[in-house]
């Protein structure tokens, strides 16, 4: 049941594939700046100020009520997933998850590729997000790689996913541009700066 909300909402939002990067993929998209490039990585700010955007974020949205982790193995991927599950359930505070489906495809260079899927109702199981944002968020820098890029935010009845892929950045979109708009009006300041200009094509008043 997960899986086929799940793929209604990508359907929705015109990536059937859940392909990457999700802003690019999507008609109806917000891409948002969460490290501020005013302080450094090395600064304790730096992670508590990114730590505040994604939460912030993530809080303005209606509340996403399906969690997916992707796990991504190639032929010569040796880590041992249940380790690694376990892991993330650890962090998240999360049970095993509800349902759990393996497709075999190829990488950007042709060569095999398996996705594993992972998915939690989270209206039933909430996780501990302020963990899973910061985990996340120190994906390059505390060791748990393959967070990166990897969990994605779903609300299946009013199509959105918010996708925060490591300390840079997170995208939200959505089938409907009314659903987040209100995104683009307050928070002018944290959109990324590159690509404002399709943003503003698509949310700006002029451009309705």
């Amino acid at each position: 049941m997960l899986l086929e909300r799940t793929l209604r909402t990508l359907e929705k939002i015109n990536n059937p594939r859940l392909q990457l990067p999700i802003f690019y993929e999507s008609p109806i998209a917000l891409r948002f700046e969460i490290g501020d490039t005013a302080l450094s990585i090395g600064d304790t700010r730096y992670f508590r100020a990114g730590q505040l955007r994604a939460s912030f974020l993530y809080e303005s949205i209606p509340k996403p009520d399906t969690l997916l982790w992707v796990l991504y193995r190639s032929p010569d991927t040796d880590s041992n997933i249940d380790a690694l599950l376990e892991r993330f359930c650890t962090l998240t505070r999360l049970p095993n998850p509800k349902e759990v489906y393996e497709q075999d495809t190829i990488d950007c260079d042709g060569e095999p590729l398996t996705r594993i899927f992972f998915f939690w109702d989270i209206e039933q199981t909430p996780p501990h997000i302020p963990s899973l944002l910061e985990g996340i968020l120190k994906t390059d820098f505390a060791g748990f790689s393959e967070l990166s890029s990897a969990v994605f935010f779903f609300h299946t009845a009013k199509h959105i996913l918010l996708h925060l892929y490591d300390d840079r950045g997170m995208d939200i979109v959505a089938e409907k541009r009314e659903t987040i708009s209100f995104l683009y009006e307050r928070f002018p300041n944290w959109l990324l700066g590159y690509d404002r200009k399709r943003m503003k094509e698509i949310f700006a008043p002029c451009h309705k």
